[in-house]
């Protein structure tokens, strides 16, 4: 909730009902089945008027990457409360730790939000710039990046995390990465990338930790999986013309 008494009065009263929409649409979330709520609902939920959620946010996309910015908020806010000890591979790890931790608190509203991130709007979110500040909070003096590519590591460590955060995430959505496996998913994939800007002491010390983790199988039956790879029709060569045809090889 919104409560910097240093604001004037009329901030104060736009922040607290933009928190009050966004703490509504979370319990429709989490109450409804399909994860979704028409607007209408929402203004009752919160109560406040029908047209303050269009008047603070415009539609309900807009809705759904404000609640994506407030999840990113959390996370930020639980690395600072608890700042992990080591240098940036060891707190990359543990913001890691701790986003999966704080998706897993509520799962059924963080899949509903992520996921409706796919939606394209009218202009761009600004969702994976705080993504990106996330990783780069993570990051922070770069300790234990290897001095030669340090220019090249936080110019595009915290938006290559980015990507391989929301793409193990959106398998999780999926339901192809269980809950117990997205933890594993993204330790191994920034392990895999901070290794290519690792110090050489932190380099065997990363190649042994993604030597140790296990690799994520389906969810579903890996044996249907298999079934369906192996059933795909065998490719077929095109016949060679008579022009393409190798000529016999002339005794020497």
């Amino acid at each position: 909730m919104a409560d910097d008494a240093s604001l004037p009065l009329r901030e104060r009263n736009r922040l607290l009902a933009r928190d009050l929409v966004l703490d509504a649409a979370e319990r429709l979330l989490r109450k409804s089945p399909t994860a979704e709520f028409s607007m209408r609902e929402l203004a009752a939920e919160a109560g406040v008027g029908f047209a303050t959620p269009f008047n603070h946010f415009g539609s309900k996309n807009a809705i759904m990457q404000a609640l994506s910015s407030r999840l990113i908020e959390r996370m930020a806010r639980r690395f600072r409360e608890d700042p992990p000890r080591g240098d940036a591979i060891d707190r990359v790890l543990a913001m890691g730790r701790i986003s999966v931790a704080e998706l897993l608190e509520k799962p059924e509203i963080s899949k509903a939000v992520v996921g409706s991130l796919g939606l394209a709007g009218p202009a761009p979110s600004a969702v994976r710039p705080h993504s990106e500040a996330l990783w780069s909070l993570a990051l922070g003096d770069l300790s234990g990046v290897d001095g030669e590519t340090r220019a090249r590591a936080e110019a595009t460590l915290p938006q290559q995390l980015a990507f391989m955060f929301r793409g193990c995430v959106s398998y999780w959505i999926a339901g192809e990465i269980s809950d117990e496996q997205l933890p594993q998913a993204f330790e191994a994939g920034a392990s895999t990338l901070l290794l290519a800007f690792a110090a050489d002491k932190r380099r065997a010390q990363l190649l042994r930790r993604i030597i140790r983790l296990p690799v994520p199988s389906h969810p579903s039956s890996t044996d249907a999986a298999s079934d369906h790879v192996l059933s795909l029709p065998p490719v077929k060569r095109a016949a060679k013309s008579n022009d393409q045809k190798t000529a016999p090889r002339r005794p020497r």
